[in-house]
């Protein structure tokens, strides 16, 4: 009995912990690295595709397979 209380008060302080402040906020770590590489990924995209001649490459193929283009 005394080890299922002690298991039952660690699963509940690792539940608070988990939850604590993760409900109401909104992730912002993702949209800063997107607007740091999206002009590197347009000029890479520009290059390596031939934007103006619309010829297509095997590296912007495998970017857009990836979803980074």
């Amino acid at each position: 009995m005394k080890y299922f209380l002690y298991n039952s008060i660690l699963v509940i302080i690792i539940l608070l912990f988990s939850y604590y402040n993760t409900i109401y906020s909104v992730e912002t770590f993702t949209p800063s690295i997107k607007g740091i590489y999206r002009p590197i990924v347009r000029n890479t995209r520009i290059i390596g595709e031939g934007f103006y001649n619309k010829t297509t490459s095997n590296i912007s193929n495998l970017f857009r397979k990836f979803g980074i283009m």
